[in-house]
Formats: structure tokens, sequence, C-alpha cells
């Protein structure tokens, strides 16, 4: 089926910033466009086609430029201002994009799968804060912790599970978000361990603390510099590094207060 430039451009943006938005990989983001504008006879600009569209996508925005041969060129800029995991709709999402290579749908069933995949439920408070919980027992586990400091680990995790929602209403960069949940690891931690509940506290922070690490951040950042999309990577590698940073000042800085008290 023919569809317009506008419509084209109007889908593929739609498409390419939820795949951002969910955590999909750059070059993921721009195939996923690239492909879905050939199935409707629009390709990349040195393919020599008169229709054609150019993609160009980093972590905080997608540029997307359209042109059928017989107009002016139509263009649209989409700022991503928050991003989150959500591999169950990237999946969907890539299933889409499948759907319409082959099927080459019209725009208002392309919309409605869209519609659709956007009111996906994801899980709910009590199974993120058990996740949470299980994943700071574990690691405490794993680095030579006891039983008793992983407990603690999985209590401090769901308080900080707690926290990271209320302070997301602000939306605050990686940075301080990663130095209030420190902060809120490493004194709820030490006031543990002074009060003699546990041995020490170096084990607790850091089976909590892995609830921060930014893994999948990391593995995008790998996969963008394998792809050639350097632009990207580094996008992606500095945001992990603030992560990172921003854990280290906190605990330090929780730590530091504490042991002058």
């Amino acid at each position: 089926m023919e569809i317009t430039a506008k419509e084209l451009l109007q889908i593929t943006s739609r498409i390419g910033s939820m795949l951002i938005e969910y955590g999909a990989e750059i070059y993921r983001v721009e195939d996923s466009i690239y492909r879905i504008a050939a199935a409707y006879g629009f390709y990349g600009g040195t393919s020599g086609k008169d229709k054609k569209i150019e993609v160009f996508a980093i972590p905080a925005s997608l540029i997307i430029t359209v042109n059928d041969g017989s107009e002016v060129p139509l263009t649209q800029t989409v700022r991503i201002s928050s991003r989150e995991t959500n591999l169950d709709r990237v999946d969907k999402l890539n299933n889409l994009s499948r759907f319409i290579c082959v099927e080459k749908p019209d725009t208002a069933t392309i919309n409605k799968h869209i519609s659709e995949i956007c009111e996906r439920k994801i899980y709910n408070y009590p199974v993120r804060l058990i996740s949470y919980a299980v994943v700071g027992a574990t690691f405490a586990l794993f680095f030579g912790g006891t039983p008793f400091d992983a407990l603690f680990a999985g209590l401090i995790s769901m308080i900080v599970f707690a926290v990271s929602i209320f302070v997301n209403k602000v939306k605050p960069s990686v940075f301080f978000q990663s130095v209030i949940g420190s902060v809120v690891i490493a004194s709820i931690a030490v006031i543990v361990s002074k009060a003699g509940l546990t041995g020490s506290f170096d084990k607790i922070i850091i089976g909590a603390s892995m609830n921060l690490v930014p893994g999948i951040t990391l593995t995008n950042c790998m996969r963008d510099f394998i792809a050639g999309d350097f632009l990207a990577g580094m996008y992606t590698l500095t945001e992990a590094i603030l992560t990172a940073v921003g854990m280290a000042v906190g605990a330090a800085s929780a730590i530091a207060v504490f042991n002058m008290i």
C-alpha cells in the first residue's frame, strides 16, 4: 500500500522514539526505520532513488528527513526526555516492524498496533519491589556476606526502590539519582552495623548497590561502538560513568559523615 511522505515520517518517528525510550540500541532504531521506509519505497540517501529517507539517532534525540522527490523534504525532530528499560515493548516494536515490512499496512492499522503496545502492562509495584530485594540479597551473599547481611541488603533494596519512585517524579539526572540511592543505601547499612545487627556494612552496601549498576547501559554502549555508532556510544558511556561516579560519591559521603559522628 502507498503512503505519503508525511505519513511515513509520522509512523517512523513514533516507532523510532519509542524504541529509544524503551532501551533499544541505536543501530536497531535506525535499521528498523530504514526497513520500514524501504517497504514503502523510500530508501537511504546513497541509494540513488527519488524517494529518500535519512535517519540520525542518539539516546537523547531522533531526527528523520523524508523526501518523496516532488516536494520540499520533511523533517521531524523528536527530543527523548526520558528512557527506561522495557524489553517487552522493544520486542513488540520489533515484531511490528517485521509485520509492516511484510504486510505494508495503512497508517491506521500501524497506529492501532502502536497504541496496543503503549497500553501493555508492566510489572506491578509489589513484583518490582520483591525483585529489588532479591537482587540485593543475592549479591550480598555472592560477595561473601552472611545471611543477616543478605537480609538487610534485601530490605535496604526495597527502601531504595520506594525512594527511587518518589525521586523519579522530579526527573533528576542519572548522576543525582545514583547519589541519592547510594546515600540511602550506605546510611542505613552503617546504622545497622553500628547498632550491632551485623558485623560489617560493606557487603550490605555492595549487594544493595547492584540495583543501581548501569548494566544495560554499558551493554548498549559496547554494542553501539561495535556497530560504529560512536556518538551514541560515547553518550551512553558517559551516562554509565556518571552513574558509577554518583554511586561512589553517595556511598563515600554517607560513610564519611557517620564516621565523623
